[in-house]
């Protein structure tokens, strides 16, 4: 947010005091927390009570055209158990006479002034702990503006300032941290114990978790559905069809004619097609019921069939035998399923050992690829160990000659004969360098000779020129 042009950001005097020893809220059995975000264990404990956070998130959905702003007031604190810093954020209060467009916000000598007035009216024993403002869909950061405003202004080590975005329905604090300042991962809502279903439900609306409580009767709304409802009654109503609008009136009501009329011949074609599948469900209905007479009446004939069978025999004998029958029939229905179920199995394991023995075979073929480059490899051995042992041999020989030569060497005769190869050496290269000298002081007598001949032939073909 760049900075606006008009009246200079001033604040008047800030009272701070030295941080209050008291316990941390979530340490108070007297009272209910819950974490909204991901509060960092290096972070900075911010916790702000159910009476604020909902103010600022209705003061944010006031008006989310242009950024909104206000001051967080609380208690700077450090927990007496173990001496750590947290930020209790207990009150809110909105600024009003500032200045303000879509992408920046800036407090006035007037609306400090006021908010001055205000802490000290209502709440003359709670410090000024930060700032909060709006960032309408811009996202959660910290702008240059907002920077200059927090160094200036806020730049106690537990002050924090407090980013909401009214529209992607985000927000965060942010905290000192080296100089600079930096989001914290989340922070804590706290309230009275009674109040738990409200700061719940508070909770998973800031969190936008789908299910929250709605709440029983006489339940406050969300900050976002009372913010919805309040625009929707002060929407204006709609303007009355002007005269010159008739032909437009007109062209849309023929259009929803039209479409009237294609939707009441769909329904036609849908209820024609309907009429034929009832029809023909009802054809196939009476050919059902014609077959299920003619198996009825085999059944029967069956059944007449099998007592004509029987005779006189007893009718106890015969469901005895009947039993019997089923009990032999249900024991092969068993006994097929459990066939089914081994031959099932055996179709798995036999899958699976075939899978095993493609993967043996590949094995089986790498093996014998290795073992012909072994066995071609062992086949050279032979050859290579002799090669290995001439060139030992021509080793041993170099070094016997090497020792040798160091030898002689070293003996007077050795030393004179370095010295004359040296001595060699040095008149061969004097030799070279007097043969250069010479050649060269020849091309020099050779030119100093023909030179002035040279140029005598020049100034006679030149005065031959002239003559003619």
């Amino acid at each position: 947010m760049s900075q606006d042009g008009g009246d200079e950001m001033v604040f008047g005097e800030v009272r701070f005091r030295e941080p209050a020893k008291m316990r941390r809220p979530d340490r108070d059995p007297r009272l209910a927390c819950v974490a909204c975000q991901t509060p960092g264990p290096g972070d900075l404990p911010v916790f702000l009570d159910l009476a604020p956070a909902d103010a600022i998130e209705r003061h944010a959905l006031s008006d989310t055209t242009v950024e909104l702003g206000g001051v967080l007031l609380g208690k700077e604190c450090v927990d007496p158990t173990d001496g750590a810093p947290f930020v209790w954020i207990t009150q809110a209060l909105e600024a009003k006479h500032y200045a303000n467009t879509q992408a920046s916000f800036t407090y006035t000598h007037d609306s400090w002034e006021e908010i001055t007035r205000e802490r000290d009216r209502l709440h003359p024993d709670l410090d000024v702990v930060g700032w909060y403002h709006t960032h309408p869909n811009f996202g959660i950061f910290l702008s240059h503006h907002d920077l200059f405003i927090h160094k200036n202004f806020f730049d106690q080590p537990l002050q924090t300032a407090y980013v909401v975005d009214p529209i992607q329905g985000t927000r965060g604090f942010f905290q000192w941290s080296d100089g600079g300042m930096v989001q914290v991962g989340g922070f804590h809502l706290c309230a009275e114990r009674h109040e738990r279903a409200a700061l719940s439900r508070l909770a998973d609306q800031l969190e936008n978790l789908p299910g929250s409580p709605a709440g029983g009767i006489g339940a406050s709304l969300s900050p976002r559905l009372e913010a919805e409802l309040i625009k929707m009654l002060n929407r204006p109503a709609p303007s009355r069809v002007a005269p010159g609008d008739g032909l437009a009136l007109a062209a849309f009501l023929g259009f929803l004619g039209t479409m009237g009329l294609l939707m009441l011949a769909g329904l036609g074609l849908w209820l024609h097609y309907v009429d034929t599948r009832l029809s023909e469900q009802s054809h196939a209905l009476t050919v059902l019921a014609r077959e299920v007479e003619e198996s009825s009446a085999g059944r029967r004939a069956a059944h007449d069939l099998m007592l004509e069978k029987i005779g006189d025999a007893n009718p106890e004998t015969f469901l005895a035998r009947f039993e019997k029958l089923a009990q032999a029939r249900d024991e092969a229905r068993k006994q097929l399923a459990d066939q089914r179920s081994a031959t099932e199995v055996l179709g798995a394991r036999l899958k699976e050992l075939s899978e095993k023995a493609g993967g043996l075979e590949a094995e089986l073929a790498a093996t014998l690829k290795s073992r012909e480059v072994f066995e071609s490899e062992a086949k050279e051995a032979p050859k290579l160990r002799d090669e290995v042992e001439e060139l030992k041999q021509a080793l041993d020989d170099d070094k016997r000659e090497l020792t040798d030569q160091r030898a002689i060497l070293k003996s007077a005769e050795g030393e004179q004969a370095a010295k004359t190869y040296k001595d060699l050496k040095f008149y061969t290269l004097t030799t070279w360098i007097g043969a250069l000298t010479s050649a060269l002081l020849a091309v020099t007598a050779v030119w100093l000779y023909v030179r002035p001949q040279l140029s005598t032939s020049v100034d006679n073909a030149d005065a031959a020129r002239r003559a003619l």
